[in-house]
């Protein structure tokens, strides 16, 4: 209960810094930044589901999950973004381990879940770095300069590297700290690495579908900012967060980019509700774990999708 009151309570605190921020701008350049062109709408979407899909393919291999499972991780990755960093995966678990029961399955809801968790901070943790690299390397020196050099921003760095110091330990006793098998872990980056590239080239367009004329190196600079915020553990509304970090630095030199990073954190918080809202109604609808002969159940034990 303390918990997720004080992560109310910071998220508010991060609207209401956002909403100052966008009052400076002028909220009718906000709603005028969005384009009409309904592909922006579509790579949003896409981008959205990129990690909830991606995690029904993963689980699948383990459990035997209908397609409406895709509901369970569209909620987890709602309440992770959303709530509290790792509440997802803890819903996930208590989840898996009352719809699984004692059904033979090929990772167990505590392995499965913890593993995975692990492979995408891990395959999240590479690819801002190698983000970074690429914003440095288009020419967006200056601009990541100023966007670590204020005081929230510093705050942000000392977390990400604590984050980057913890994936270190992992690597090194992997051994102890993970469940699954090494091969199986390697696919799980492999995955998440895949994800994390689809996921950010699909937001990466819509943002230059949305503005042609900003120059490439300033979003991916922001996209890098992006996944350094994203990577922080325990805070609610990472995404809101991030556009109000966006605000802040564009909003003196580009008000077309901070508009646009305003109402992309505005369209992430009304897509958790949307998510969150249909994946009730579809689990409802049907089974979400099916009934499996003992052929299936074996094949899933054994690793193999069924």
């Amino acid at each position: 209960m303390v918990r997720r009151t004080a992560s109310v309570a910071l998220s508010a605190a991060i609207f209401a810094y956002l909403a100052h921020a966008v009052a400076d701008i002028g909220w009718g350049e906000v709603i005028a930044v969005l384009p009409t062109n309904p592909l922006f709408y579509l790579l949003f979407a896409l981008s959205y589901m990129a990690t909830p899909l991606t995690e029904f393919v993963i689980f699948r291999r383990w459990w035997p999950l209908t397609p409406r499972a895709i509901a369970v991780f569209s909620k987890k990755r709602v309440l992770n973004d959303a709530v509290l960093g790792y509440s997802g995966d803890a819903y996930l678990f208590v989840w898996a381990k009352q719809a699984l029961g004692d059904r033979v399955v090929g990772a167990t809801p505590l392995a499965a879940v913890k593993d995975v968790a692990i492979m995408s901070a891990l395959a999240g943790n590479v690819a801002t770095l190698l983000m970074l690299a690429l914003a440095l390397a288009l020419g967006g020196g200056p601009v990541v300069e100023a966007a670590f050099a204020g005081d929230a921003m510093r705050n942000v760095g000392i977390g990400f590297a604590f984050v980057i110091s913890v994936s270190l330990l992992i690597l090194l006793f992997s051994a102890k700290v993970l469940s699954l098998a090494p091969r199986e872990n390697l696919l799980l980056f492999m995955l998440h690495s895949a994800r994390l590239l689809a996921g950010s080239a699909l937001l990466l367009l819509a943002w230059m579908l949305a503005l042609p004329d900003v120059s490439v190196g300033t979003w991916f600079v922001l996209g890098a900012l992006r996944m350094v915020v994203t990577r922080l553990p325990f805070l609610p509304n990472k995404e809101l967060l991030f556009a109000a970090i966006g605000v802040t630095l564009t909003g003196a030199a580009a008000p077309d980019v901070a508009a646009l990073m305003a109402a992309a954190g505005a369209m992430h918080v009304a897509g958790h509700g949307i998510a969150y809202g249909l994946a009730a109604v579809v689990e409802r609808g049907g089974d979400v774990v099916r009934s499996a002969d003992d052929s299936e159940l074996a094949a899933i034990a054994a690793g193999r999708s069924a």
